[in-house]
Formats: structure tokens, C-alpha cells, sequence
């Protein structure tokens, strides 16, 4: 297992692969295309944002999305993380936690002191990023009308 900076190469293969990783990480709660997917993680990179790809044996096995952004109360810069996918294939090896490793040690080394994530209920990551030291510190509530 390799966790590498993506290529060019690799950002296509991701591209093709996002919609579906948003579909399954908002546990079904909505339906994203390939288009518009892409189009968040293009404007996540434009802003200095960073995709860390893992592979095993050269092949895509999964990958992060993460930045920073400002918190809109407090104006604070805070590190962000979008997006983070394992192909289940790959999963129950511990590579969702390594990408994690790596991620949050880049967001310190850009000096940044808090990371977020936005998971939806049900989520079965929800448990690795709780073993991280993630606490749940709001609840966003929907209702149809």
C-alpha cells in the first residue's frame, strides 16, 4: 500500500469513481452525477485543496479530499476534509485510517489546529472517525415538505 499525491492519471480515474463515493457516503440520501461531483472536487483543488490517492499493487484502491476553509462564525482557518472513499474492494485493510493519518498531519503541517468532516447517520466510517478523535458537535435536521 502507497498513499501518493494524485497524478493527473489518477484524478481522471477519481473523477469517474466520485459520484458514486457521494451517493454511498450520504448513505443514498441523494443522487450526484459524475459532472457535478467532479465539479466539487475541482473547486476544492482550485482553492488549494489537496487529493491523496492509496493504491495497492498500482491500482486505485481509494483516496482524500481535504483543504482548509474559514469557520463562518469565528473567521478561524480550519482544515476541512470533502471527500474520503475506500472502493470496497479494498476496505476492512486500514487504508481509510492511513489516508486519515496522512491527511490530518498535513493539515498540521500547514499549522492549521482543528479538522471537520461532514458524515451522514449511518455512515459506516463513522466509527473510524470517532477512534480518530472526531466528536460530533452538530446536527443538521431535514424534513421533506
Amino acid at each position: 500500500m502507497e498513499i501518493l499525491n494524485a497524478s493527473k492519471s489518477d484524478l481522471e480515474e477519481v473523477s469517474q469513481l466520485t459520484g458514486q463515493a457521494l451517493n454511498e457516503g450520504s448513505v443514498n440520501s441523494y443522487t450526484v452525477d459524475n459532472v457535478k461531483a467532479t465539479s466539487l472536487m475541482e473547486k476544492v483543488l482550485a482553492n488549494n485543496g489537496k487529493l491523496l490517492v492509496v493504491k495497492e499493487s498500482e491500482q486505485l484502491a481509494g483516496w482524500v479530499l481535504f483543504g482548509s476553509q474559514k469557520d463562518s462564525i469565528t473567521d478561524e482557518e480550519i482544515g476541512f476534509i470533502y471527500e474520503i472513499y475506500i472502493l470496497k474492494n479494498y476496505r476492512k485493510k486500514g487504508f481509510a485510517k492511513r489516508l486519515l493519518e496522512k491527511c490530518i498531519t498535513d493539515l498540521k503541517t500547514q499549522g492549521l489546529k482543528n479538522v471537520r468532516l461532514v458524515v451522514y447517520t449511518g455512515n459506516k466510517a463513522i466509527q473510524i472517525y470517532e477512534e480518530f478523535g472526531f466528536i460530533e458537535n452538530r446536527i443538521v435536521m431535514n424534513k421533506a415538505i
